[in-house]
């Protein structure tokens, strides 16, 4: 839809989508503010409740076991309840998983707010996802899905702010305060989305036995790709850390530092490629990504000093930015309107499964071979499923 909006003497066209889409990722950019902290902060929070390596462990798997069931129940939700109720549900449990963390005097109390968490981002992820392929053509798609990617990145990056700014200035209370202000944050997203966030949903929804099961040339082959990327990352992403303190042994704060050009790339980069990646083909972006991803990582173990292995790493993100933004756009083109949310349910299935799976075959690997074959193991992976989605062409755009 496109309106007029003046402007000083005259007037000029706006588009309905883009006012949406720019909703869109200023709830997202509120949901979002605990994200940076979390990934620092729980661990350490779960030692000082007096939780055990296996404990603090299990916080993680729950997270992750969570998301895995959720996505596939929730993509078949979008399109049976709606995009708006799911995106609402997911922005409530945001709130409680936010005051939980505020509460937990305990690990059970940590593991509570962990389920939450875990719920509320499997819910939110495949519906901006969901809602951003409603509202945008298919050749704007990339650019839209790395918008939303960024929105989140910033908005962790602003939370994550605020709350070390609390650490060095009253590390005892700065967990519980923190997540206060997270709680508040996520009330006024709950709030906006409620008043501001549309429904986006195609109105017409025909009975499940009418919806078209004939799919395009390569739709399992797609998902394949998707867990094949995901297992690859995670096969690194648990040790990355480990191995960067263990080679260089560097203090904690180095380690923190080390994320910030990561945080930046992941907050610039999306919105950047996806406007450069609507201009080719999906099999070309994706694979292109793949590659690029593929060789870079295992530059790291041959690559002398810290800073150097880390921008390594660095460019390693460029090919990872391009395939987390490329594989939504894609399953979006090959997905019919009225079962989009399932598509990006089995999307984030096989994602999840990828996922869960690396980091076992990653500490295998790890014990049995040394770290550097880490690196090497997730290469080969990334440049197989970049022979698999060059193949792909003929089932996406």
């Amino acid at each position: 839809m496109i309106g007029l909006k003046s402007s000083g003497g005259g007037a000029h066209k706006v588009d309905d989508r883009d006012v949406r889409l720019k909703k869109l990722r200023r709830s997202l950019f509120l949901i979002s503010s605990p994200a940076v902290f979390i990934t620092f902060a729980l661990p350490l929070r779960a030692e000082d409740l007096g939780a055990s390596a296996v404990e603090i462990g299990l916080l993680y798997s729950l997270f992750t076991a969570a998301i895995f069931v959720v996505r596939p129940l929730a993509g078949v939700g979008l399109d049976l309840a709606g995009r708006k109720p799911l995106f609402l549900l997911a922005a409530l449990s945001y709130l409680c998983a936010n005051i939980a963390y505020a509460l937990s005097e305990n690990v059970a109390g940590l593991y509570a707010a962990r389920l939450l968490h875990g719920f509320g981002l499997a819910i939110i992820t495949i519906t901006a996802a969901t809602m951003a392929a409603d509202i945008t053509q298919a050749g704007k798609r990339s650019a839209a899905m790395g918008g939303n990617i960024a929105a989140q990145t910033r908005g962790g990056m602003a939370g994550g702010f605020v709350a070390f700014t609390l650490v060095g200035v009253a590390p005892a209370l700065a967990w519980t305060v923190s997540f206060w202000i997270f709680s508040a944050v996520s009330l006024a997203a709950l709030v906006f989305v409620w008043r501001a966030i549309p429904e986006t949903r195609p109105a017409a929804i025909p009975d499940m036995e009418k919806q078209k099961s004939d799919k395009p040339p390569g739709y399992i082959r797609i998902f394949v790709v998707i867990f094949l990327a995901a297992f690859a990352a995670a096969l690194i992403q648990p040790f990355y850390l480990i191995y960067l303190r263990a080679r260089f042994d560097v203090e904690l704060y180095m380690l923190a530092a080390a994320f910030l050009p990561m945080g930046v790339a992941w907050a610039i980069l999306p919105g950047v490629l996806g406007r450069f990646a609507d201009r080719f083909s999906r099999a070309a972006v994706m694979s292109s990504g793949l590659v690029f991803a593929g060789l870079c990582y295992p530059l790291a173990p041959l690559t002398g000093g810290f800073w150097p292995v880390i921008s390594v790493f660095l460019a390693a993100a460029i090919g990872a930015v391009l395939v987390e933004i490329t594989k939504n756009a894609w399953v979006a083109d090959i997905s019919d309107d009225n079962a989009m949310g399932r598509a990006f349910g089995l999307a984030a299935l096989a994602a999840g499964a990828g996922a869960a799976l690396g980091p076992v075959a990653g500490g295998v690997i790890y014990d049995a071979y040394g770290p550097d074959y880490l690196f090497y193991g997730a290469g080969a992976v990334f440049c197989a499923s970049a022979v698999i989605a060059a193949a792909l062409h003929p089932a996406g755009r």
